[in-house]
């Protein structure tokens, strides 16, 4: 086959988001997968805000939206008697249009994802392994096994990116450690359909129940009777973790059914999926070396707490995207420029995605945890303090904003404009979402390309000038509202591809805006 731009190993939401990206850009790609089809169980379920707001540059969030299930409260139950109701249906109003979790089984995610694919003749090329390749500096040379032919061939690429997941052959390849730890905990999931119709359990919201220092989490899908179920069997204190497997055929459905029974009185009539695991929680010391990168699992794994594992990958294949079909795309780019925007990359998925290996392993060691401490906190502060913290609009927030990746901010990148004395948004900040009685902000940033946004008035010629350089310009009239989010007046905000803010321009715009794009090689034709 001919040579293509990038090679993307694996198929999962975050290689097929990435093909989405690519390809949308005007990049030539191949996507391999070793699978014999998309996935066929649930795995991960929870879409956040984040990817919703990103998931409209290519007209995605309305398809998801409409077979999701919003999830209205959680609960907190203590050995058998409900401690806690927190509604979380609206907890990021004002800060997003999506502001709820949004349930949708993965592999219906990839379903959406892999049909669109299609429709613009892009498929996946499934049971084909990658099973080694090079870098020579200029090029990847793969070499990749066909098993359904049992057959070899070369694929030349520019780039190649591993996509596939906590074992990654590409991972292995450059050869960059992936250290960090094992939870003690096996830790189980399972989809299934219960007859719970009279159980306080079966009313469409989410259930976290502690019993004897286990825990089980029942999470409803769109679907009536359907229900996710997760829980943990405790390990002992002197269990060697490191050294244990990841499966564990000892544990089965029918050895923790007296458990969830136990926990949550509900009676499991059928079972779509079961699968046992510990939990890791692990960092790649790289994300890229030469032309290999690593995104989602590859690169970082945690616990399942939060619902932050796909979010975060499909969060690495965007901001990877708009960079790789920036070097490509732009040939009069010095090499040293466009290693500058690859290594930003690392700089700014790997210091994300270790808070949330942070943040994720603080809150998975309070569920699962044994001591005295955590079995504290479990039974007596979080039942009674989360319902009265979360009557504080600045409590929900704060916890949105962390929990839906709203918070995460590329203020150090090396892309960045200078930062702006007493400004609260900044560059390397999302920009922030402002909808008023006459505009929206956020309905502007259709599409994969630099955009300019003005809150006021606009300076004099920009409009043409954007026009001639194909720099999409919005110009909203200022209200209180742009002011109550931090965004100033009568200045350009200048937005990457990904809807990050890249300068905040106040003067001199065009030849400043023009320096900008100079200095780091992009050229100003819409890329």
């Amino acid at each position: 086959m001919s040579p293509v731009d990038v090679l993307i190993i694996g198929a999962g939401p975050t290689g097929l988001v990435l093909a989405l990206w690519l390809h949308s850009q005007g990049i030539s790609i191949r996507i391999v997968d070793q699978s014999s089809g998309p996935a066929r169980n649930s795995r991960a379920l929870v879409v956040h805000a984040r990817i919703l707001e990103l998931y409209r540059q290519l007209d995605l969030t309305d398809e998801l939206l409409s077979h999701g299930y919003k999830l209205p409260a959680s609960n907190i139950w203590i050995n058998g008697q409900q401690s806690a109701h927190i509604p979380i249906g609206e907890f990021g109003i004002g800060l997003t249009p999506y502001p709820f979790l949004l349930s949708f089984p993965q592999d219906k995610h990839e379903e959406i994802l892999e049909k669109r694919l299609n429709s613009q003749g892009i498929f996946v090329e499934r049971r084909t392994k990658l099973e080694k390749f090079s870098d020579d500096g200029s090029r990847i040379i793969a070499t990749l096994i066909d098993e359904n032919k049992g057959t070899e061939s070369i694929c030349e690429s520019r780039y190649i990116v591993g996509c596939d997941g906590a074992r990654s052959t590409v991972r292995h390849s450059i050869g960059t450690k992936y250290e960090g730890d094992t939870y003690a905990p096996v830790f189980y999931i399972a989809d299934v359909q219960t007859d719970g119709k009279d159980s306080p359990l079966y009313n469409g919201e989410a259930h976290l129940m502690f019993a004897e220092d286990k825990f089980n989490l029942v999470v409803p899908f769109a679907q009536e009777g359907r229900i996710r179920l997760i829980g943990t069997a405790m390990a002992k204190e002197n269990e060697n973790q490191s050294d244990m497997p990841n499966s564990h055929p000892e544990l089965t459905l029918e050895s923790v059914l007296p458990d969830i029974k136990k926990t949550t009185g509900l009676t499991v009539e059928n079972t779509n999926w079961f699968s046992t695991y510990r939990c890791h929680h692990r960092v790649a010391d790289n994300f890229r070396r030469g032309r290999a990168f690593l995104v989602g699992d590859a690169a970082h794994i945690h616990s399942p707490v939060g619902g932050q594992g796909m979010n975060t990958g499909i969060m690495d294949a965007i901001n990877l995207a708009w960079k790789l079909a920036s070097v490509i795309k732009q040939s009069s780019m010095t090499e040293d420029l466009k290693n500058q925007l690859l290594d930003s990359y690392e700089s700014e998925r790997r210091s994300f995605a270790l808070s949330v290996v942070g943040a994720t392993d603080h809150g998975f060691t309070i569920l699962t945890n044994s001591g005295i401490f955590s079995h504290i906190l479990r039974n007596w502060v979080i039942p009674y303090i989360a319902p009265i913290a979360t009557r504080f609009q600045s409590t929900r927030t704060e916890i949105f904003r962390r929990g839906s990746q709203l918070i995460c901010s590329y203020r150090d990148s090396p892309v960045n404009q200078p930062q702006i004395k007493g400004a609260v948004i900044q560059p390397g900040d999302r920009i922030p979402w402002a909808k008023t009685e006459t505009s929206d902000n956020y309905s502007t940033l259709n599409g994969i390309s630099w955009k300019m946004h003005v809150y006021g008035q606009q300076p004099h010629d920009l409009a043409a000038w954007c026009q001639k350089r194909n720099i999409e310009l919005a110009v909203i009239d200022w209200e209180p509202k742009h002011g109550e989010v931090g965004l100033k007046k009568d200045v350009v905000y200048l937005l990457r591809p990904d809807h990050y803010v890249a300068g905040i321009f106040d003067e001199d715009i065009q030849s400043r805006v023009e320096d900008y794009f100079s200095s780091h090689g992009f050229g100003l034709n819409g890329v």
